[in-house]
């Protein structure tokens, strides 16, 4: 799975912030912003990855167990999955 091109992670007063561009911008309603581990996630998004993968990398970087990992994670992408910005 892989983030869509027609959006972009802005980090905007001390805020990470997911932005619509282009004609997406005139038919996605709204922003969303996201904490510290939802930014970490988008930038290793920008690659394609899997699940697994993604947990692991969230276990390396921050000091939590893997079931916190993998709810967390999993959280994450149904919010991407919902908004149709995680192509797969």
């Amino acid at each position: 799975m892989k983030i869509t091109k027609q959006f972009v992670l802005r980090e905007i007063a001390d805020e990470y912030i997911i932005v619509p561009t282009g004609n997406t911008a005139f038919t996605f309603n709204g922003i969303i912003t996201v904490n510290g581990i939802g930014a970490f996630l988008w930038r290793e998004l920008q690659e394609e990855v899997t699940f697994d993968q993604l947990v692991g990398k969230v276990l390396e970087e921050y000091e939590t167990d893997r079931a916190t990992a993998e709810a967390d994670v999993r959280e994450f992408l149904d919010c991407l999955k919902a908004r149709d910005i995680l192509g797969e």
